[in-house]
């Protein structure tokens, strides 16, 4: 099981601090590493950012049938109603946004580095960033290429079945449409703990998603709570940042999702994970 070696002078004050003032002050006192982690995710997932690019403009117009034929919206003379086009260009950006931060779509294996250097921080061991990223890569190479792979496949089918039953108009495909929104970030939320028990259990993949799967269901308020903070960063923040259409809100959204934002979240589905982990799971099995 996994150890705490806070990286602090005396373990006493440690002691009297909650889990909660402890992830905060672990995750300031390591604010670089987690900008540099936040960093190197995007450089690194760049290949993911090309096949989301590509998804959203399959799935963008087809959960918004508006952008189906965008030539028949704008004017190729005047360009009046280029702003179709720039709303169009803006769902993208929010769509690739969500599909590389939650995990969805990612290079795997560098997750497990990530995920090792979130494990890292949250213990407060004092490691450097790259000793950490090594280790994870090390160790979770190859469930992560096989994590990866399952994200790649069940994140298109779940778009298409939001797509699906919105673009029905009736109140039963509405209500479907609903349920696999609800799937989604459901989906989010055991890819990322997937990632986070990849390095912290020698549990064999189908049971790592069998757990994560039971995590939803016995912790069902915490993973809730945890769902809501995954709406709010990667739904609501992102789409208010760029409905605003605004140079400095693209701004804002550009800094806070390339080198704040999605470190933290993950940090925190990471942190949340292994406290689960260490609840759940078997020391013979971690």
């Amino acid at each position: 099981m996994v150890q705490n070696n806070p990286d602090y002078d005396t373990e006493e004050p440690v002691k009297e601090k909650g889990p909660v003032a402890l992830f905060f002050l672990r995750g300031w006192s390591n604010l670089v590493r987690l900008m540099g982690t936040n960093a190197l995710l995007v450089i690194f997932n760049i290949p993911c950012i090309v096949l989301s690019v590509f998804l959203s403009f399959v799935f963008v117009p087809l959960i918004a049938p508006l952008f189906i034929d965008l030539e028949s919206y704008i004017d190729p003379v005047t360009g009046s109603d280029a702003a179709v086009l720039e709303l169009f260009i803006l769902l993208v950006f929010f769509s690739v946004n969500l599909l590389v931060s939650g995990s969805l779509i990612c290079i795997g294996p560098f997750q497990t580095g990530f995920a090792q250097v979130y494990k890292d921080i949250r213990n407060g061991n004092s490691v450097s960033f790259l000793t950490s990223f090594r280790s994870g890569l090390k160790t979770g190479w190859k469930k992560g290429i096989a994590a990866m792979i399952i994200g790649f496949v069940i994140t298109p089918v779940l778009l298409l079945a939001v797509s699906f039953y919105f673009t029905l108009n009736t109140g039963v495909g509405t209500a479907i449409g609903v349920v696999f929104s609800i799937l989604l970030v459901a989906f989010i939320l055991v890819q990322n703990f997937v990632y986070t028990m990849i390095i912290t259990t020698d549990l064999k993949l189908a049971k790592i998603y069998k757990n994560a799967v039971i995590f939803l269901f016995v912790r069902a308020l915490p993973c809730l709570g945890a769902a809501l903070i995954v709406i709010i960063f990667y739904f609501i923040i992102p789409f208010i940042l760029l409905m605003s259409a605004s140079y400095m809100t693209l701004g804002i959204f550009i800094f806070l999702y390339s080198f704040i934002t999605v470190s933290w979240v993950q940090y925190f589905l990471s942190s949340f994970c292994m406290d689960l982990v260490e609840r759940y799971v078997a020391d013979g099995e971690a």
